[in-house]
């Protein structure tokens, strides 16, 4: 059972991406003291960022978190969030990103 525990306690701990985000480098983000780790797609013609925040939060705190996640995505990804496109809670966000053409 001991194990079995220890197991459930590890797994908790992974920040593990969508299936659609497999394959791509996660990025390590600190904002306002909380950490999220970043995955940025750009494999498709339209980039793609989850953000995935570390840790509890306590429930007056997830309108700042949000805000948070979209500076922790533009950082990492160097693009802007296409307005509207942001799909999730203060756990887990994903949107659609407008990025600068490539010189």
């Amino acid at each position: 059972m001991r194990p079995f525990l220890a197991l459930c306690l590890l797994i908790a701990a992974c920040a593990s991406p969508d299936r659609a985000f497999w394959g791509v480098e996660p990025q390590r983000r600190t904002i306002e003291g909380r950490d999220y780790v970043v995955y940025v797609d750009r494999r498709d013609r339209q980039p793609r960022v989850q953000v995935i925040r570390m840790g509890y939060a306590r429930r007056p705190e997830h309108t700042a978190i949000l805000g948070a996640m979209r500076i922790a995505a533009e950082e990492a990804s160097g693009c802007a969030l296409v307005e509207g496109s942001a799909q999730g809670d203060s756990g887990v966000l994903t949107a659609r990103l407008r990025c600068p053409p490539a010189p």
